[in-house]
């Protein structure tokens, strides 16, 4: 049985298991990858989209805690650091089940405010559309075929809304470590928005910037899944992906 599970949380629009269902093949046996789905995407496709992170909080941690039997890290990147942010803290502060790690990856610091006058996902039809061009997370097939985009724009907006609308509130510090990822050409979450995660844990904090914008995490998965075993196992020799 794997030591640590890793719990993953998608970005906005993204599904847990097409972005990390492969990670699993990467990373060592001693960490048990675990995507966790949103309502309305996935195996939980059916599900109304929730739009608001506290409300996707509420929805997904009696999975985390139903899971939990060991040792437990939480992934997530933009719209899915804030997610593991919340579920990280709550189920320290709540139901006394810390994390021995935190990953949050291209998503500026929670407390910091929101720096858009026009919220995504308010924006007409025309203009979302080059909004998701514009963030180089949607693939162009599916932006050039307005059936495929018109069944992904519930999903998209209703994120896009959590994100948009989350307000941080003010609350004990977590005390497990925390790193945080981002990209250098990043202008949703610019490195000079990073450090300030430092603030909302008594652990050590590391920033690390990648080269790359928004979706970073596409092109420096190598990367990032490395530094994730460092954390995870720092003791750990790592050869082909795997421990010796």
């Amino acid at each position: 049985m794997a030591r640590t599970l890793l719990f993953c949380l998608p970005y906005a629009g993204g599904s847990a298991m097409r972005i990390y269902g492969r990670w699993h093949r990467e990373l060592p046996d001693s960490i048990e990858v675990v995507p966790v789905e949103y309502a309305g995407r996935g195996a939980r496709i059916a599900d109304t989209p929730l739009t608001s992170v506290d409300a996707i909080t509420a929805d997904i941690i009696g999975v985390l805690l139903g899971r939990i039997d060991r040792p437990y890290a939480i992934f997530g990147h933009s719209l899915g650091a804030l997610v593991a942010f919340e579920l990280a803290r709550r189920l320290e502060h709540l139901h006394g089940r810390p994390a021995t790690h935190l990953f949050v990856s291209g998503q500026r610091a929670p407390q910091l405010p929101h720096p858009m006058a026009q919220y995504d996902y308010q924006l007409p039809e025309p203009e979302f559309k080059e909004r998701l061009r514009e963030l180089a997370g949607t693939p162009e097939e599916v932006l050039a075929n307005e059936e495929l985009l018109n069944l992904v724009t519930p999903v998209l907006r209703a994120d896009f809304e959590a994100a948009d609308t989350y307000q941080y509130r003010p609350g004990p510090r977590m005390s497990c470590p925390l790193t945080v990822y981002g990209g250098a050409d990043d202008p949703e979450a610019p490195p000079d928005t990073l450090p300030d995660w430092s603030a909302l844990t008594s652990g050590p904090c590391d920033v690390r910037v990648l080269p790359g914008q928004h979706f970073f995490l596409n092109d420096e998965q190598a990367t990032v899944l490395k530094g994730i075993v460092a954390d995870l196992e720092p003791a750990a020799p790592v050869e082909n992906g795997r421990t010796s």
